[in-house]
């Protein structure tokens, strides 16, 4: 059987994953992790920043825009710490990223060694999912399980990583789970009845608008057309725009005058921003 070092067999996982690129700050303690990343060159492109932090908002902001896990990493001690801003705002806006934590060997772990921390409790706030790798033959199984955990529960997964473990050779057998791996389907159709109590509400509302966020990517269609149908102008929260065009006529961000008019179009009784009145 063909042997690989285990950083390696991880860099495959993150391929089958389908992460195309990985930010971080590379120091002494994740140089196994580093090397593997050099042989995955032609796959996975590496971006190097100046501080953690700032490599934790890029994985964020990618992972926000193409709804794919994004990957961070820092190294062992001060370099975990810097990327907990990062992982904050994927946490608050429930944002699957993975955060790579290079570690001290394992050798020297708990010997107050050089820029040693615990750092499982830094992270245990932050995180759906977090955990130090103990055998070199876990780190591509545990990569996995975050990765996946990070899907399902829309989150951060933390998987530290001794240094000397990624330089190990492990058996070069392990199958990752991203082929078998179904997201789960929110789209739940709505009872009736709420719908019903929410064209009362609409119908009784003066000023009733259609405000939007996240949730609704992939819905830009639906959106404007239940815009066009109640005669309700549009707006978005910052993490909603784009789903619907800014120059749309509809959309009072884009124009607010445009939008006012908009509302004001789609009324028939007379009153500005009123609706049509619309049965279930």
């Amino acid at each position: 059987m063909t042997k690989v070092n285990a950083s390696n067999a991880m860099l495959q996982v993150l391929k089958d994953w389908g992460v195309d690129t990985i930010y971080g700050l590379p120091g002494g303690s994740f140089d196994s992790t580093m090397n593997a990343i050099h042989d995955f060159r032609d796959d996975i492109r590496y971006i190097g920043v100046r501080h953690e932090e700032v490599g934790a908002l890029a994985a964020v902001a990618e992972a926000k825009l193409t709804g794919k896990i994004a990957v961070t990493f820092g190294s062992a001690g001060p370099g975990a710490a810097h990327l907990l801003n990062g992982l904050y705002d994927a946490k608050t806006d429930n944002i699957p990223v993975l955060a790579l934590i290079g570690q001290v060997p394992t050798a020297m772990m708990n010997t107050d060694f050089f820029q040693e921390l615990n750092e499982n409790p830094m992270f245990a706030d932050v995180s759906v999912y977090a955990r130090t790798v103990t055998t070199a033959e876990q780190l591509p199984q545990v990569v996995d399980t975050a990765i996946r955990t990070a899907y399902s529960k829309r989150g951060v997964a933390v998987v530290i990583i001794p240094k000397d473990l990624g330089w190990a050779p492990i058996e070069d057998n392990y199958v990752s789970s991203a082929n078998a791996f179904t997201p789960a389907d929110w789209n739940l159709a709505a009872r009736d009845a709420d719908v019903a109590r929410a064209l009362d509400l609409i119908n009784e509302a003066q000023r009733p608008i259609l405000y939007y966020g996240q949730g609704a990517k992939g819905a830009g269609d639906e959106i404007r057309a239940l815009s066009e149908l109640l005669g309700l102008p549009m707006v978005s929260t910052y993490l909603g725009k784009g789903i619907v065009a800014d120059d749309d006529p509809g959309y009072m961000l884009a124009d607010r005058t445009r939008g006012r008019q908009a509302g004001r179009r789609r009324g028939q009784d007379g009153r500005p921003g009123a609706v049509r009145r619309v049965e279930l």
